[in-house]
């Protein structure tokens, strides 16, 4: 009996840049995420564009899934997250804020930054409410009606949500959870060129090598992050009890630390220390 092929959805990165490159596409999706935005016609697209390293090698740098720009200016980042990390606020706002330092050369004021819509497409729910959508803008703390106007406005989309009646955004979550979508229209038209892409043996390829490769740059990442835990554990423990033994090591880090080291790593590490 032949295995069944795997589906690749709209969220897989390789279907999601090609679906998105499409501009006619590309607006629908936004404006589905934005239904109280009149989005102009997309202008440009760039897929997998990087910010933040031009002046500080040091610094973190951002690679957008999708950035986009209307015909009014407008700046566009449209994100996909499978994994909840929990790190979305935190997350959300360094993307904004390269975003507005690639926008923003040196000499010009504040108020030449372009309006920007940062778009999370998320396949959980980050504040447990169940709302198919979150918007974010900044307020005073005491008096809503006073708001901060910064051009920046912050989406989520949760496709395990509800509590919206929009046809295009109930249609955008049918996109994101591979469920069938049976109207005709654009988003009709998106989900029929998915399983074209998964229909054409090349393309298949293309998406296994670059599943595989994702595999392999997480595991590679999750290393460093483990290595990098361990150094600075170790460091700290150090500099606070410089004369401890290892089972006094052991006993402090796991009282006074939230490491995902086992004990045995632990231990090995502080032997190699002493």
């Amino acid at each position: 009996m032949l295995e069944e092929q795997k589906y690749y959805g709209f969220t897989n990165d390789e279907i999601f840049g090609s679906i998105m490159q499409n501009k006619r596409f590309c607006k629908a999706i936004i404006q589905a995420a934005l239904p109280d935005v009149n989005v102009v016609s997309v202008e440009s697209i760039d897929a997998q564009k990087e910010l933040g390293t031009k002046s500080d090698k040091s610094s973190k740098s951002v690679r957008l899934d999708i950035a986009v720009k209307d015909q009014a200016g407008s700046f566009y980042d449209v994100e996909v997250q499978v994994n909840n990390n929990h790190d979305i606020g935190p997350r959300m706002r360094y993307y904004q804020s390269s975003m507005d330092r690639d926008t923003l050369d040196r000499g010009e004021p504040y108020t030449s930054l372009l309006r920007t819509y940062l778009i999370f497409l998320c396949a959980f729910d980050s504040f447990g409410r169940g709302k198919l959508r979150y918007s974010f803008h900044l307020y005073d703390d005491e008096d809503k009606d006073v708001k901060l106007e910064n051009n920046a406005e912050n989406i989520i989309i949760n496709s395990k949500g509800s509590g919206s009646s929009d046809t295009d955004l109930l249609n955008l979550q049918k996109l994101m959870n591979d469920d069938k979508i049976e109207v005709t229209g654009v988003f009709k038209e998106i989900q029929t060129q998915i399983q074209e892409y998964n229909d054409d043996p090349k393309r298949r390829n293309l998406m296994r090598t670059a599943e595989l490769r994702m595999k392999e740059e997480t595991a590679v990442a999750r290393k460093e992050g483990r290595e990098e835990e361990q150094r600075n554990t170790v460091k700290v423990f150090k500099a606070l009890k410089p004369d401890a033994t290892v089972a006094e090591g052991l006993a402090w880090i796991k009282a006074n630390t939230d490491v995902s080291l086992s004990d045995e790593e632990i231990k090995a590490i502080l032997s190699e220390n002493n």
